[in-house]
């Protein structure tokens, strides 16, 4: 049995410890003079940006000499993470002794080896980050990037503020004898950047946290092109502004700190709207397999409020929300329920189609292949088919015109919305509230795609899967968590 384990023996070190350093970002512009009325001048001095690095008892740990603080993990043996979370754990803090807010990320960096010794691959070593008290959350050093880009931790550090952290690393028990022998050694590095709170909403609320919680991207302004082919949707925070010059901020594409625990269910952030008000979806359907119920339509206008789905998700909501009915908005959701021919009254002019198929608001906004809503490809009149089908030229509404605004505090999620978010989490046959044509007494709808996009379908030619969606009011605030899977926001 000895034998056995002597062969299974590891050795893993973070001696790099002992080179835990700080980089201290100290903003040094030169003075500005604003002149004002030709007399006075104003100076303006930029503020001072200052983080550290301490131990447990607030020992600067920045200097590369300081021989206390090594931790040596020798003679290790691969452990499974109930005993990996019992190993010597390494605490440190992030202080921001700066008069200003700052921006940082914590990286997790090799360093040289002493001679004759080999590296530890990082895909046998586990390890374990707690913030401010937070749960230990075992994961494989792989999750967190490669050297020198293993981002242990980011965010944003007010004045005056101290992060508390323990680390613990230990070898997988996984590994195999290619790890044996090999050392891990490593050493923090902590980035800084000057943070100017932009954010647009009230201190305290759900839409205040989400937007400090979360670096802040543009997304392109309109048009917006989908490639179906390209599967490289880019992540993260989006702020956008439709045709109609209103904002929103999104999470778009493999995004996974947007979760929120609301009302027993584990929901998805969608956005952010203007008004400071948060729009979920929920994490599961409430009915699969079930087609959309026809809903009425009166001189190819039609009417969600009207129709059977509207009902049922009435039903759910008194069945399973009221109880929280306190912290849901009654919302203006787009139900683009009337028609505008006045593009497609060309498209058929110019094909010779005398086609009676309507076409509804989404459809005037989206290029599904054969045509091209903008009207780009008529030249001199003259209509150019389109070879690719692939690519969707998309003007994506956040605003709603008078006439297809639905209030209600339940819905499903448009369109609109599905190709902004282009999140594959709620794709498959899911089906929004926004129709795309009617023809021959039978309505199309757009339901979401795996490719992060929407198709119309027939509402009886598939089954699909509903999803509720509702939005909380704009003075929400989080009760506790980070909008990971693991740690959801929970508004309670």
């Amino acid at each position: 049995m000895d034998n056995k384990k002597n062969k299974r023996k590891k050795i893993l070190r973070i001696s790099g410890l002992i080179g835990l350093f700080l980089l201290v970002f100290g903003l040094s512009y030169a003075l500005f003079t604003v002149t004002l009325n030709g007399t006075k001048k104003v100076k303006v001095k930029t503020g001072k940006l200052e983080l550290q690095l301490l131990d447990a008892n607030n020992n600067d740990i920045t200097d590369a000499n300081n021989a206390g603080y090594v931790i040596n993990l020798d003679n290790q043996v691969p452990v499974d993470d109930e005993t990996g979370l019992g190993t010597q754990a390494f605490e440190f803090k992030l202080k921001n002794n700066g008069s200003i807010d700052a921006r940082y990320t914590i990286y997790l960096d090799d360093i040289a080896l002493e001679s004759g010794e080999t590296r530890l691959p990082d895909s046998a070593v586990r390890y374990s980050l707690t913030k401010n008290g937070s749960s230990d959350n075992p994961q494989d050093l792989t999750t967190i990037g490669a050297n020198p880009n293993r981002k242990l931790d980011e965010g944003i550090i007010k004045k005056d503020v101290t992060n508390t952290y323990t680390l613990k690393v230990w070898i997988d028990e996984e590994a195999t004898n290619e790890a044996m022998d090999k050392v891990f050694a490593a050493t923090l590095r902590v980035v800084g950047t000057q943070y100017v709170d932009k954010c647009p909403f009230e201190d305290g609320t759900m839409a205040a946290t989400i937007y400090r919680d979360n670096e802040l991207l543009k997304l392109e302004s309109v048009p917006y092109v989908v490639n179906y082919e390209n599967d490289n949707v880019e992540s993260g925070f989006f702020e956008y502004v439709d045709d109609y010059n209103t904002k929103t901020w999104l999470f778009r594409g493999d995004e996974t700190n947007n979760y929120v625990s609301f009302a027993g269910s584990i929901w998805r952030i969608i956005r952010i709207q203007n008004d400071g008000s948060v729009k979920l979806i929920r994490n599961q359907n409430i009915r699969y397999r079930i087609p959309m119920q026809q809903p009425a339509v009166t001189d190819m206008n039609w009417d969600y409020s009207q129709s059977q789905d509207k009902q049922y998700l009435d039903s759910w909501y008194q069945e399973n929300l009221l109880n929280s009915d306190s912290f849901i908005k009654e919302n203006d959701y787009c139900s683009d329920r009337y028609t505008d021919d006045s593009k497609y009254d060309i498209i058929r002019a110019l094909s010779g189609d005398s086609s009676t198929e309507v076409f509804y608001g989404v459809y005037n906004r989206v290029d599904i292949g054969d045509f091209d809503i903008t009207l780009s490809k008529y030249v001199n009149n003259e209509y150019q088919m389109q070879e690719d089908i692939k690519t969707i030229a998309l003007r994506p509404s956040i605003s709603c015109s008078a006439n297809d605004i639905m209030t209600s505090k339940i819905a499903l999620i448009t369109a609109d919305e599905v190709f902004l978010i282009s999140s594959r989490d709620i794709a498959g046959t899911t089906w929004t509230m926004s129709p795309g044509s009617y023809k021959d007494g039978k309505l199309r709808f757009y339901t979401a795609s795996y490719y992060g996009g929407a198709f119309p379908e027939e509402t009886d030619g598939i089954d699909s899967s509903t999803i509720p969606v509702i939005t909380l009011k704009a003075n929400t605030s989080i009760a506790s968590g980070d909008g990971t899977s693991e740690h959801p926001y929970v508004i309670e």
